[in-house]
């Protein structure tokens, strides 16, 4: 919803969700740098966990991805279209790992926030890394830093922690042995 209203003697319109993609930017800059350093943190435990997910030079990786996740979350505080972009180009990067486990029907854990879950890599990994995509896609709207206007950070911050729950409940139902309602 827009509202026109004079400023400088201009009429403008301004948006109730103005500062949306930054929004969304700074939310997936904090997501990438828990797990840039999380990883940094357990370099070994890293390296594993790369090396069971079938990465090639999977000690390398495990130096060089982190870093990368921090530099996206610079890029997107900073200039939120590169970093969004370059955000887009790393969890697609990080979802074609998670595919070709579940293709070869790896039971091996992700270690995507540095620490080995007992749970195997699954489709709600590839739901996780859709809805961060989501908001690089949609910090790619603003081109520079900006104070995102109150209706924004309510809508992003909103979508993100209803994209936590639904995580959270996809997990749970996808575990083994989970009865569904209705069911004895």
């Amino acid at each position: 919803m827009d509202l026109r209203a004079p400023v400088d003697g201009q009429l403008v319109t301004l948006s109730f969700v103005d500062g949306l993609g930054y929004a969304c930017a700074l939310l997936l800059a904090g997501v990438f740098v828990r797990a840039g350093a999380a990883k940094l943190a357990r370099p070994a435990t890293t390296a594993a966990g790369f090396a069971a997910l079938g990465v090639p030079v999977a000690a390398r990786a495990a130096r060089a991805v982190p870093l990368v996740e921090l530099l996206c979350a610079v890029a997107l505080i900073g200039a939120p279209r590169a970093g969004g972009g370059a955000g887009l180009v790393l969890l697609a990067g990080l979802s074609v790992v998670l595919v070709r486990a579940l293709r070869a029907g790896w039971a091996v854990p992700c270690n995507c926030f540095g620490t080995a879950r007992a749970e195997p890599v699954s489709t709600t990994d590839l739901v996780r890394n859709a809805l961060l995509a989501g908001l690089a896609a949609v910090s790619l709207a603003d081109t520079h830093p900006t104070v995102p206007g109150p209706m924004a950070v309510v809508v992003a911050v909103g979508a993100f922690a209803a994209g936590l729950v639904a995580l959270a409940t996809l997990r749970r139902r996808s575990r083994p042995g989970h009865a569904q309602a209705g069911t004895p």
